[in-house]
C-alpha cells in the first residue's frame, strides 16, 4: 500500500513521492543489477521526496548552475534512491488513463525526480486526463562503474529496465493504463529513451517512444575505453590492488561521500564514468541495428531545440555583455544533436517506421533570462510539464498557448501513437515535413515573448540537407 498527498497548489493532483522499486543498491548489492523490492507487507509513506541519487554539483560557471537552476535536482543524496513518483489526477476524466514515464537528464552524472522544472502536477490538473512517473537510476560511478571486477557495468540502465516494469506491474493501481504508456526524457534521458527501444526490441513494455534532445547516437558514452577509471578511484578510496574482485569488494565498503570525492577528483566532465558499448543495454553501431530490425515496432517522436549547443560551452566571463561562442554552439547542435536525430529519421523512414520530429524554438524570458540563451537545451520543458510561469515571470499568453499545444501533441501521441498526431494536426509519420514550435511568422528564428506561430510544419529535407556529409559523433568500439 502506498499513501500519497495532495499539495495545495495542485490540489486536483495526487501526489507519491519515492516509491521504491528496486532494494537499497548497498553494501554487496552496490553496483549490482537492481533487485526488486519488496513492499507487499508494508505501508509505503509517499507523501515526501526520497534521495536523490549521489551526486555532486561540477564547479563551473553555465546556464544551467548561473541563470536558470530550476533545471538542477532539489533536496538531499543517498544510495537508498531506486525510486520513482506518480502524480495522477483526483477527479480523472476517465479510467483507465495513459502513463507517461519520465527519464531525466543529467549526462549519467546528476539529476532526480526532484528537478522543480520536471514536476508535471500542474500539466496533469489542466487535464485530469493522464498519469506521469518520474524514475531515479544509479548515476556516475554508482551506475556506471566500468570495473574490471563487475561481469555487468550499466547497472543504471537496468535501472531504468526495472523501473519501466514496475510501472507495468502497478500502474493501474494509480488509475492508470499499462498498454497505454509512453517512455519520454530529456538529454541523457532522451538518449536512454532511445536505448531502452533498441535494447529491449522484442519486449518494449511501452507504446511510443520520445526522446527530446538527445537519441541513440547523442554519444555520451564512457571515455575510459582502457578502463582505469575505477581502479583509479579504488586508489584514493585506499582499496588499490592487482586483484579485480578484492578491489571491488574494498570498494563495496567505501562511504558514499569518499567515492563522490574519488569521482570529483578524476574528472567526472571527462565522462569516465558514463555507459559502456557492452553490447547487451547500449550497442557500439545503431545504425546497422536499425537497418537489421534489431529495434521495437513501436513510433517515435523525436525532438531537438533550435539553440541547444549554447548550454555546452564556455560560459562568457561577462555574460551581460558577452556571449558565448555562438559558432561552437552551432557546431555542438548539429553534431550531437540535430544530425543524429537526423540520420536517425532517414533510417526509421527506409524500414519502415513510423516516425515523427520536431523543433522547439521558443525563446521566453522567464525561461532563458539572457537574450543570448534562446531555445537552450532543456528549454522546452517547462513548456511540457507546465512550469514555464512558476519562476521569474508569469507565462504570457502566447507562451500558454505554446505550453497547451505541446501537452495536446504529447496527449495525442499517449493515446493513439500510430494516427494520434495526425488527428491533432500534425502531419502523419510517412510526410516530409517536421513542426517547429513557438517560430517566428517566417518559421524561422526564435519564437518571441508574445508573437509568433504556436507551430508550423517546414520540410524535413532542410534539415537532411544541413546534415548532409556532416560528421556525426559515433560511441567508441565496445571494450574488450
Amino acid at each position: 500500500m502506498v499513501q500519497g498527498a495532495i499539495n495545495v497548489t495542485t490540489p486536483t493532483v495526487r501526489t507519491f513521492l519515492g516509491i521504491p522499486y528496486a532494494e537499497p543498491p548497498v553494501d554487496n548489492l552496490r553496483w549490482m543489477p537492481p533487485v526488486p523490492a519488496n513492499n507487499s507487507d508494508r505501508v509505503i509513506d509517499a507523501t515526501s521526496w526520497g534521495l536523490n541519487c549521489p551526486q555532486f554539483e561540477p564547479k563551473m560557471d553555465s546556464i544551467d548552475y548561473n541563470d536558470v537552476r530550476e533545471i538542477l535536482y532539489w533536496g538531499d543524496i543517498g544510495e537508498d534512491c531506486l525510486s520513482l513518483s506518480v502524480w495522477a489526477p483526483l477527479h480523472p476524466e476517465c479510467k483507465p488513463l495513459p502513463v507517461f514515464i519520465f527519464i531525466h537528464g543529467g549526462s549519467y552524472q546528476a539529476g532526480g525526480s526532484t528537478v522543480p522544472y520536471q514536476n508535471p502536477s500542474k500539466w496533469i490538473e489542466r487535464t485530469q486526463s493522464h498519469i506521469v512517473v518520474s524514475i531515479q537510476y544509479r548515476l556516475n560511478i554508482f551506475g556506471f562503474p566500468n570495473a574490471a571486477g563487475l561481469e555487468t557495468q550499466n547497472v543504471g540502465l537496468l535501472d531504468q529496465r526495472m523501473a519501466i516494469k514496475w510501472v507495468q506491474a502497478n500502474i493501474a493501481a494509480f488509475g492508470g493504463d499499462p498498454s497505454r504508456m509512453i517512455l519520454f526524457g530529456q538529454s541523457a534521458g532522451g538518449q536512454s529513451t532511445d536505448i531502452q527501444n533498441f535494447a529491449f526490441p522484442d519486449d518494449p513494455v511501452v507504446q511510443g517512444f520520445m526522446p527530446l534532445s538527445g537519441s541513440s547516437l547523442l554519444g555520451i558514452n564512457t571515455t575510459d575505453l582502457d578502463r582505469t577509471g575505477f581502479s583509479q578511484a579504488a586508489a584514493l578510496c585506499n582499496c588499490s590492488t592487482p586483484d579485480p574482485a578484492a578491489e571491488l569488494a574494498c570498494m563495496q565498503k567505501v562511504p558514499m561521500d569518499k567515492l563522490l570525492e574519488a569521482v570529483e577528483a578524476i574528472d567526472v566532465i571527462g565522462l569516465v564514468f558514463a555507459p559502456v558499448a557492452d553490447e547487451k543495454t547500449y550497442f557500439n553501431n545503431y545504425t546497422e541495428r536499425l537497418l537489421e530490425g534489431h529495434v521495437s515496432d513501436r513510433p517515435v517522436v523525436y525532438g531537438t531545440t533550435l539553440n541547444e549547443g549554447v548550454t555546452f560551452v564556455d560560459y562568457p566571463e561577462d555574460p551581460d555583455t558577452q556571449t558565448p561562442d555562438l559558432d561552437v554552439a552551432e557546431l555542438f547542435r548539429l553534431s550531437r544533436f540535430l544530425c543524429p536525430v537526423s540520420n536517425l529519421i532517414q533510417l526509421r523512414q527506409q524500414v519502415g517506421k513510423p516516425t515523427w520530429f520536431r523543433e522547439y524554438r521558443g525563446n521566453f524570458t522567464n525561461v532563458s533570462p539572457r537574450w543570448w540563451i534562446g531555445a537552450a537545451h532543456g528549454a522546452d520543458l517547462p513548456l511540457i510539464f507546465g512550469t514555464a510561469g512558476d519562476f521569474r515571470s508569469p507565462e504570457t499568453p502566447f507562451e500558454t498557448q505554446v505550453s497547451h499545444k505541446m501537452q495536446d501533441f504529447m496527449m495525442a501521441f499517449a493515446l493513439d501513437p500510430l494516427n494520434g498526431l495526425s488527428k491533432a494536426g500534425w502531419s502523419d509519420s510517412t510526410s516530409n515535413t517536421y513542426l517547429a514550435i513557438a517560430a517566428e511568422k517566417n518559421g524561422t528564428g526564435h519564437g518571441g515573448n508574445n508573437d509568433g506561430l504556436v507551430t508550423v510544419e517546414q520540410p524535413l529535407q532542410s534539415v537532411f540537407n544541413i546534415c548532409k556529409d556532416f560528421p556525426l559523433y559515433l560511441p567508441p568500439v565496445p571494450i574488450e
